[in-house]
């Protein structure tokens, strides 16, 4: 995992500020850091190294073709590095046994076209001298961050994390149609756009060919997953689940490949029993870590059964310990993130660097694949009707007990509740700022597979990517996500949902998989969702902060949300059922996040 900075001048682009960027990018490469100047010196790139595959020196970047021609800054992983290094038949010459030097190769020998091969998680930049170009290119899911600004000499610059483009903006000011999409909707990642009106996200699954000579761009999406899900609406669900364990083994196994020590994120849910199982096959030793919080939220009874046979460590967090981080994680995060949980995982990589782990893998994407969630469940009875209908609906009700509410509109979590209230946001603000459209996820023939890729593609994975990659770099950690290996992605939407969503509950065909090798008692859990006392925070322990906050002159002189009608909202939220706190935390977040970013 790396820190990438770059940046162009049409007339000279400064060693100082590639220098200044880089020494801030140090947590997410401290072992070696470098940078790279075009003879004209209009060109600067950077880039700061956590050594993952192949540690010697030789494996350093930026890295530059054996010719001259190719320039490469890259962060991530090319997990079938080997497999597409063994095929390569070209004339290259490899110099090391990393992963960096089969994608500088491959991609020197394909182009755009090389990626088709690639199975990771990348974000990079490739400058070609002879054709003066630069690419910026994202993997298919957006697992690894690529930021970029326009600069008011006509250049531009591009980095991992958005902090160190904003020395090089004339102002820091908001994106409002973004604040008041995240207040409206709860979606926080936008596409291209972020919460800083002047800088663009590169969108997964795109390229940008950007023409040094002229100055032109050119944006392609070289992925969609729509375009990949093969139809399996004729295999039978013994062929599937045969498929699948292949595809989840294979996954996992590649996650694992590493020349550092490599742990596991844990849950006490069945994602995280399939990761360990895995794990345990191909690891001597296994650390595994994870979250916990008093009662009635610990979940250490379960996360104890999931992770037998491993080290395990166990962060215990409380109101104060979380308080402490939160100005810490604000600033980076540099963008309004989902809540208490997110910092938990500071004191959880910690622990991991204790106990000498740089790599850990995460259990992120199995839901929407899978169709874990209980709004995906209630979906899909809703979508049947006769027979059928009450069939679904009576497994829905031996799951999950109660009946299947039909989907909220609008900011709807995924245990089926309203996490927003869109009346405390601002007049000024509605008259002033749009509401973004949706991105366009491709199309879905299946309303619940349509619901999943929104989440997977928009509303929730995401922030769920930027959250985990920013705090894990914060402690020089690599995070990946085999349940994101696009493979099993591909393989996950052309399930028909009838084999994921039945009697035995959500992600049923996963949950066949896993109990080839965890016990029943994990395989056919019933799903819990992984909470934290952030309500009960936010009413109480944390009444004083929310106040101060909403009280505050700043918080009224932004626009964004009316004082006194959050006042109200904030004493009723207090009193009443308490069924959802993300509206409260958005305050917070938001007001905390400005005073780091906007009032400095």
């Amino acid at each position: 995992m790396c820190g990438l900075f770059g940046q162009f001048s049409p007339r000279e682009a400064g060693r100082a500020a590639a220098e200044k960027a880089v020494a801030r990018l140090r947590h997410r490469g401290p072992d070696a850091s470098a940078i790279w100047r075009s003879d004209d010196g209009r060109l600067t790139v950077g880039h700061t190294r956590l050594k993952i595959i192949d540690l010697s020196d030789a494996a350093n970047q930026p890295m530059v073709s054996p010719d001259g021609r190719y320039v490469l800054i890259y962060n991530g992983e090319i997990f079938n590095f080997a497999d597409v290094r063994r095929s390569y038949r070209g004339g290259w010459n490899f110099r090391t046994d990393s992963d960096s030097e089969v994608l500088l190769a491959t991609f020197a020998a394909n182009g755009l076209a090389a990626m088709r091969d690639w199975v990771g998680m990348f974000a990079f930049a490739m400058l070609d001298q002879v054709a003066r170009k630069i690419y910026l290119v994202r993997d298919r899911f957006g697992i690894k961050p690529l930021y970029f600004v326009r600069t008011a000499d006509g250049g531009f610059a591009f980095a991992s994390e958005i902090p160190v483009l904003l020395d090089l903006l004339p102002a820091v000011r908001a994106d409002e149609d973004v604040i008041r999409t995240y207040l409206e909707t709860g979606i926080y990642e936008s596409g291209a756009r972020t919460f800083f009106r002047d800088v663009q996200a590169l969108e997964p699954g795109c390229a940008a060919v950007i023409d040094l000579a002229s100055g032109a761009w050119e944006f392609t999406r070289w992925y969609r997953l729509a375009d990949h899900v093969a139809d399996l609406s004729g295999a039978r669900e013994d062929e599937l689940v045969e498929r699948g364990s292949a595809l989840v083994e294979t996954a996992i196994r590649d996650h694992l490949v590493a020349d550092v020590k490599v742990g596991i994120n844990v849950s006490g849910g069945v994602d995280s029993s399939v990761l360990v199982t895995q794990a345990k096959r191909e690891l001597d030793d296994v650390h595994a870590f994870t979250q916990d919080y008093e009662e009635p939220y610990s979940e250490a009874k379960w996360v104890r059964d999931v992770a037998e046979g491993c080290h395990l460590h166990i962060a215990a967090l409380d109101s104060a310990t979380i308080r402490a981080l939160l100005p810490e994680v604000v600033k980076g995060q540099a963008e309004p993130f989902g809540g208490v949980t997110v910092c938990g995982y500071d004191p959880l990589y910690a622990e991991a660097g204790r106990a000498g782990v740089t790599v850990l893998l995460d259990g992120n994407g199995a839901d929407e694949s899978f169709l874990g969630y209980q709004n995906y469940h209630a979906a899909y009875v809703h979508s049947l009707s006769g027979r059928a209908h009450d069939e679904a609906a009576e497994g829905y009700r031996r799951f999950w007990g109660g009946e299947p509410r039909p989907a909220p509109s609008n900011g709807q979590a995924i245990d089926g509740t309203v996490a927003v209230n869109t009346s405390v946001i601002a007049d000024g603000l509605r008259r002033r700022a749009g509401i973004l459209a949706p991105a366009d996820t491709g199309a879905f023939a299946d309303p619940v597979k349509t619901m999943a890729a929104r989440d997977l593609l928009s509303a929730k994975i995401p922030r769920g990517l930027r959250f985990n990659d920013r705090m894990s770099m914060m402690r020089s950690k690599e995070l990946r996500v085999p349940f994101l290996d696009h493979r099993l992605v591909e393989f996950g939407f052309g399930v028909p949902t009838k084999f994921l969503l039945n009697g035995q509950g959500s992600k049923a065909l996963l949950r066949k998989i896993a109990a080839r090798s965890v016990p029943p008692s994990i395989a056919d859990a019933t799903k819990r969702s992984v909470q934290s006392p952030q309500r009960e925070w936010l009413a109480n322990e944390w009444r004083d902060l929310v106040a101060d906050i909403i009280t505050s002159p700043s918080f009224a002189a932004r626009g964004w949300i009316d004082p006194q009608r959050a006042q109200l909202a904030y004493e009723q939220f207090r009193q009443g059922e308490r069924v959802n706190s993300f509206f409260v935390w958005q305050w917070v977040n938001l007001e905390l996040w400005a005073r780091a970013f906007l009032d400095r």
